[in-house]
């Protein structure tokens, strides 16, 4: 299985449909889990250890950072392939708050990506997280969705 852990909630009909419409689409189950967001840079703890609480010690977590590894879209593709042939436990994506992830979680990833060195609000990362996993997927089987 694949969790999407986020903190904060979609508040935008737009990214909720787009979300709803590639998950939906994605030929594994995938579980979006949202943990409550803080009101200040003081609170990244806080939203840190909810994340934590969300993880299992078999999962295989992927954190979302702006200096994290880049792929392009293939090789995005062969990283879904081999977590989910060799991983045991879920494979679990992280995307952090407006005040990025605490560091408890981020030494908790064994892989940390980044789909740009630009910063995308959390919301938005969520729908382009959810693409890229459907696009992957479409790589993999050969379709004609990548092109």
């Amino acid at each position: 299985m694949i969790k999407i852990i986020c903190v904060g909630k979609i508040n935008q009909k737009y990214l909720k449909e787009g979300i709803a419409y590639y998950v939906k689409q994605i030929p594994q189950k995938v579980e979006i889990i949202e943990v409550l967001d803080e009101a200040s840079l003081l609170g990244m703890e806080a939203e840190g250890q909810r994340i934590l609480s969300k993880i299992k010690s078999s999962d295989y977590v992927v954190t979302l950072e702006i200096l994290g590894k880049m792929f392009d879209s293939e090789g995005f593709a062969k990283m879904l392939d081999e977590q989910m042939t060799y991983v045991q436990g879920d494979l679990v994506f992280v995307i952090g708050g407006s005040y990025g992830l605490s560091d408890e979680v981020k030494e908790r990833s064994q892989m940390k990506i980044s789909f740009s060195k630009m910063t995308f609000p959390h919301q938005l990362m969520r729908l382009i997280l959810v693409e890229q996993i459907y696009r992957g997927f479409m790589i993999l089987k050969n379709h004609p969705y990548h092109k």
